[in-house]
């Protein structure tokens, strides 16, 4: 049975952000180490968000407060919304996603965020991220039977809900 990667890539886990997380191979785009870095919060696995900060901003967060939030919440998916440049042969890439979770106190939430990337030494580093503010619809309470505001098709309940 294959054993989804919580990225959401429709790739098994051990073939997609595993090898990534224990550094065995390297994200070939900023997109791939997106992807990994979602399934590492997924994980709870804050020394691999650290390491692949880029050196810059490596200082910016601490490991406790990566492990506190990756605990709270109840990762629910990634969506990708966009890349922009970031492919194997770039040196610097823009990737926008949506992170759906549920939080400590049992309502969904979605992070949307606008993260650039930096290729040092041939290796893909985050360096920012600019936080895209919440939609109306996507602050209000939402009714189980509703469409699912990330427009997936699905019921709330049978989505993001989940």
């Amino acid at each position: 049975m294959k054993n989804e990667c919580y990225c959401g890539s429709n790739l098994s886990f051990d073939e997609c952000c595993k090898p990534i997380i224990e550094g065995k191979s390297i994200a070939p785009t900023a997109k791939a180490l997106m992807r990994s870095r979602y399934s590492a919060y997924v994980l709870i696995n804050a020394q691999y968000i650290i390491d692949s900060n880029h050196v810059s901003t490596r200082g910016n967060q601490s490991k406790i407060e990566i492990e506190a939030w990756a605990k709270i919440c109840t990762w629910q998916k990634l969506e990708i919304i966009s890349t922009h440049e970031g492919l194997e042969n770039d040196l610097k890439g823009e990737v926008e996603f949506k992170a759906h979770f549920i939080d400590i106190n049992n309502k969904p939430q979605i992070h949307h965020e606008k993260s650039v990337f930096k290729k040092t030494n041939d290796k893909w580093f985050f360096v920012t991220g600019k936080v895209v503010p919440a939609k109306v619809n996507e602050t209000l309470s939402i009714d189980r039977n509703a469409p699912c505001p990330c427009e997936s098709g699905k019921k709330f309940k049978k989505c993001c809900g989940i």
